[in-house]
C-alpha cells in the first residue's frame, strides 16, 4: 500500500474515523491493529519478522533491567540479535538471483522474505532502546501493546523517522489533542509532502535518462552536471516529501513525529548538513557510534587534536552510515567521502578559532554554502552508481571538450530546482515548516487549488514511483 495511493488515503480516513470514536483506552490497540494490517498489505512475512523482533526485544529488555549480573551479556545479545537480523536480510540480497534460478516457482515469496519493509529503521530503534535501557535512560516497557506500537506505528514504518523509545512512548500516554490548528498543520504537511514527491521528485526522476547512469561517457559535461543536479534534488524532495506526508498523517492522530529535514542544501558546513539531512539517522549515529568512539579514544589519548581523535570518529561513523544504506563498495565510498569532508572541516578548525557560520559575512556564508553543496553533489555519484561507473561519471563531469546537449528534457531541471529552493527558502525564512498558514487566505486557497490540480494532472493514469529511502 503506497502512501501516495488512493488506497492509503482511504485507509487513513477509516483509521481516523474509528480512532476518534473509540473509548479513551482503546486507540492504542486500534492503531496497533491497523499498523499490522498496513504491514500485511505488503507481505505477511514482513509482519512476522516485525512481530518476532518485537517479542524478542521486549523480553530481552525486561531481563536486562531486572538483571544485576548479566547486564553486559544481555545488552550484547539484544544488540547482536538486531544487527544479525539486519545483516542477514541485507546480505541475503546477494543470493536472490541464485535462489530465483534454483526455486523459480516460489521466487516472489523468496524476494518478499528477504527485504522486510522498514527493517533498517526499526532495527535502529531497537538497538537504541536496548542501549538506553542498559544506561538507565529509559525503563523497560511493561506494556507490550505500547512497545509493539512503538515499532509498528504505520506512519513511520516504511522509512522512519527513527524515533527513540524515551521520546515516542510518552506521547502515547499523553492525551491526544487534535484541534483545528493541529489538523491545519497536519494537512499542510501532507500537501507540502505531496508537492515535493509528486511535482518535484517524480518529475525530476522521470526526466533523467536511464542511460546517464549506465553509460556516463556518452554524455557531455553540462549534461552530466544537469542530471546530477536533478538526481540530488529528486532524492532530497523524495525523502523530505515522504517525511512530511507521514508526519502530517501522524499529527492528525495527535502524535507528533520527529522532523527529518531542515533545508540541508542551505548548509554552510558538513556538520550543519548532517544536522539537517535525515536528522533522526544523523542523531542516532552521533549518539550510538560517534560519541562512544570519541569517548573511548579520549580515555586513551586526552589530546583532542590527536590524529586518532580527529579522524576516526567521523570516518567510522560515516562508514557505518554507508553500510546502513547498503552492503556495497560504492556506499562505503559515499560514506567515506563524507567522513573525509568532516575530517577536513575539523582540521581547518584546529588552525584557530572560527566564527560560527551565522556570524560570518553574507558572502562568506554564500561561498561556504556553494562549496558544501558542490561536494555533496559529487558524493551523490557513488551513492547512485557502482564504483567503476562512479569514477567514469566523475571523469566526465570535468571533461569539457564537448558542450553539446542532446536530451532536451534537461530544460525541466532548472525550474524544478528553483521551485524546490523556493519552497525551502519559504520554510527557512521564518524557521516554520507550515509557514504557508501565515499567508493571506486568498493566497492559501489559490496555492491549495493549484497544488491539487497539478497533482491530479501528473498522477492521472500513472503508476506511482516508490520512495527511494523505502528500499534501504
Amino acid at each position: 500500500m503506497a502512501i501516495t495511493s488512493a488506497t492509503f488515503v482511504l485507509f487513513v480516513a477509516v483509521t481516523l474515523a474509528v480512532y476518534f470514536c473509540l473509548p479513551r483506552r482503546w486507540p492504542a490497540g486500534w492503531l496497533l491493529l491497523t499498523s499490522y494490517a498496513f504491514c500485511l498489505s505488503w507481505a505477511w512475512q514482513f509482519a512476522l519478522a516485525l512481530l518476532l523482533l518485537t517479542t524478542a526485544n521486549y523480553a530481552l529488555a525486561r531481563c536486562l533491567e531486572s538483571s544485576q549480573q548479566r547486564r553486559r551479556a544481555l545488552l550484547g545479545a539484544g544488540i547482536g540479535l538486531n544487527v544479525l537480523a539486519l545483516v542477514y536480510f541485507r546480505s541475503a540480497n546477494f543470493f536472490v538471483p541464485q535462489l530465483l534460478a534454483l526455486w523459480e516457482p516460489f521466487a516472489p515469496e523468496v524476494v518478499q522474505i528477504l527485504v522486510p519493509v522498514g527493517l533498517s529503521y526499526y532495527v535502529l530503534e531497537l538497538i537504541s532502546y536496548q542501549a538506553d535501557v542498559y544506561r538507565g535512560l529509559v525503563t523497560a516497557v511493561t506494556n507490550p501493546l505500547h512497545f509493539a506500537l512503538y515499532l509498528a506505528y504505520f506512519p513511520k514504518l516504511l522509512a522512519g523517522p527513527i524515533e527513540r523509545a524515551r521520546d515516542f512512548l510518552p506521547r502515547l500516554q499523553q492525551p491526544q489533542v487534535v484541534d483545528n490548528s493541529v489538523v491545519a498543520g497536519g494537512l499542510t504537511l501532507i500537501i507540502v509532502g505531496a508537492v515535493r514527491k509528486l511535482l518535484i521528485a517524480d518529475i525530476l526522476r522521470n526526466a533523467i535518462p536511464p542511460e546517464v547512469f549506465l553509460y556516463p561517457w556518452a554524455f557531455s559535461a553540462p549534461e552530466l552536471w544537469g542530471w546530477l543536479l536533478a538526481y540530488g534534488f529528486a532524492l532530497y524532495n523524495d525523502f523530505a516529501g515522504y517525511t512530511s506526508i507521514v508526519r502530517g498523517v501522524s499529527r492528525l492522530f495527535g502524535i507528533e513525529l520527529s522532523s527529518n529535514f531542515a533545508q540541508p542544501y542551505f548548509a554552510r558546513s558538513f556538520t550543519e548538513f548532517w544536522r539537517s539531512w535525515h536528522i533522526t539517522l544523523s542523531e542516532w549515529l552521533r549518539d550510538y557510534i560517534y560519541f562512544p568512539i570519541s569517548r573511548s579514544l579520549l580515555r586513551r589519548r586526552r589530546q583532542r587534536n590527536h590524529w586518532a581523535n580527529v579522524t576516526l570518529p567521523p570516518l567510522v561513523t560515516m562508514l557505518v552510515s554507508g553500510l546502513w544504506h547498503g552492503f556495497s563498495g560504492h556506499m562505503l565510498l559515499w560514506g567515506g567521502l563524507h567522513g573525509v569532508y568532516q575530517i577536513g572541516e575539523r582540521l581547518l578548525a584546529l588552525r584557530g578559532p572560527m566564527l560560527p557560520p551565522q556570524k560570518r559575512s553574507w558572502w562568506r556564508q554564500g561561498v561556504a554554502t556553494a562549496v558544501v553543496f558542490i561536494l555533496v553533489m559529487l558524493a551523490w555519484v557513488p551513492f547512485r552508481l557502482e564504483f567503476l561507473l562512479a569514477l567514469e561519471y566523475w571523469r566526465g563531469l570535468f571533461s569539457w571538450s564537448d558542450w553539446s546537449i542532446q536530451h532536451r528534457r534537461i530544460v525541466f531541471v532548472v525550474p524544478l530546482v528553483l521551485f524546490s529552493v523556493g519552497l525551502d527558502w519559504a520554510q527557512n525564512y521564518r524557521h516554520d515548516e507550515v509557514v504557508f498558514l501565515r499567508w493571506p487566505r486568498p493566497i492559501q486557497a489559490a496555492l491549495l487549488a493549484a497544488a491539487i490540480f497539478l497533482i491530479l494532472i501528473v498522477t492521472q493514469g500513472e503508476e506511482r514511483e516508490p520512495f527511494v529511502y523505502q528500499s534501504f
